[in-house]
């Protein structure tokens, strides 16, 4: 049985980073856009497509190297990212029981992670 390196796990959690910050440019993009067929080429937009492509090497390299049971349900933080993004940057509403699902997805990925390095 192959044990997943911590440098996998990191690949994992950088690419749910990069991969969240990706919909939240993409969510800024999309402010721009109008009737013209143009205007879907915007910073923001095609920086976030950019961020999505980045984002999907690291996990396949993180894949290459990790297993697959213990690695995946680290895209769960991809949660954590786009709710702090979306409640700090976009100013959305968050609710206390979103607060309280935020803390069990991190501690289901904490014990998911513990139980991948043994």
């Amino acid at each position: 049985m192959k044990k997943t390196p911590l440098f996998a796990i990191l690949f994992v959690v950088l690419c749910t980073f990069l991969t969240s910050a990706g919909q939240y440019f993409i969510k800024l993009g999309t402010g721009s856009i109008t009737n013209n067929l143009l205007s879907i080429i915007n910073f923001p937009l095609v920086g976030g497509f950019f961020l999505y492509g980045v984002g999907a090497i690291i996990l396949i390299i993180a894949l290459k190297y990790g297993e697959l049971s213990v690695l995946y349900p680290f895209i769960a933080f991809s949660f954590v990212w786009v709710f702090l993004l979306s409640t700090f940057f976009l100013q959305e509403k968050i609710f206390f029981t979103n607060w309280i699902g935020l803390v069990l997805i991190m501690g289901g990925v904490s014990f998911i992670g513990k139980g991948g390095n043994k």
